[in-house]
């Protein structure tokens, strides 16, 4: 391809970004559409995978711009969560969300953890947890972090929060860690005894959480705590 047809190429690219971003609030109310999508059929020149069963993912697929679209539906997927409406639901189609987007962009794999972590540590939801994590370590076999988180989620059945400890440590000090995920450590720390670690974990969500909500539990948290430690020091003497 000459450098002036390179270029025109670029400039069409870059004219499309916009129009798919302008398709985002469309999309935030389409979840449903997208993961019980309607059928679509791909002529017979164009061969189609079978999961890809609507026509807005196809377009996805078709035009190039599978994982910018991926990154667009990801945005939703974390609003989704962050949404205390949908816990009524369970956050039901939280799995079919992550799937999606993973078949859209495989190789992110904040998708499979963030997902699992959620399903798992937050929801019980343990065969999509592991399911999910399957799925991503078969399309990035050398991601070392979804094979340690796929052990740790077995432990759950053990009910050893010594064992899931560390993981959730180092899940909860990444970048994409669910926000849900340090109202999960705190509480573990908590069934262990180990108060001091769940205080200082309650007064960063007091601090930092994102929502009035998770202020507040971490305020009712901590007095929860606080009046543990103070029984136990008078207990002491």
């Amino acid at each position: 391809m000459s450098a002036p047809d390179s270029g025109r190429w670029v400039t069409k690219g870059a004219a499309l970004i916009p129009v798919l971003f302008v398709l985002q609030a469309y999309l935030s109310t389409r979840l449903h559409e997208w993961v019980h999508p309607t059928s679509f059929e791909a002529s017979p020149v164009q061969r189609m995978d079978k999961t890809i069963a609507s026509t807005l993912r196809a377009v996805a697929y078709l035009t190039g711009y599978k994982v910018l679209v991926g990154h667009v539906f990801w945005i939703q997927i974390i609003q989704y969560y962050g949404d205390d409406d949908n816990a009524a639901t369970r956050w039901s189609q939280l799995y079919d969300d992550c799937s999606l987007a993973s078949d859209l962009n495989p190789q992110f794999i904040s998708i499979y953890t963030f997902g699992a972590n959620a399903l798992a540590f937050h929801l019980k939801r343990i065969d999509q947890a592991a399911r999910l994590l399957e799925k991503g370590i078969k399309a990035n076999p050398d991601a070392q972090r979804l094979k340690y988180l796929l052990a740790a989620i077995g432990y759950q059945n053990t009910n050893n929060d010594n064992l899931i400890i560390p993981v959730l440590e180092e899940e909860a000090g990444r970048p994409d860690a669910p926000p849900m995920l340090f109202n999960i450590l705190a509480n573990t720390y908590q069934r262990v005894g180990r108060y001091q670690d769940s205080i200082k974990v309650w007064q960063g969500v007091l601090k930092d959480g994102q929502t009035d909500e998770l202020r507040i539990l971490a305020a009712q948290k901590l007095q929860e705590l606080y009046a543990i430690l103070k029984k136990q020091n008078l207990s002491n003497h």
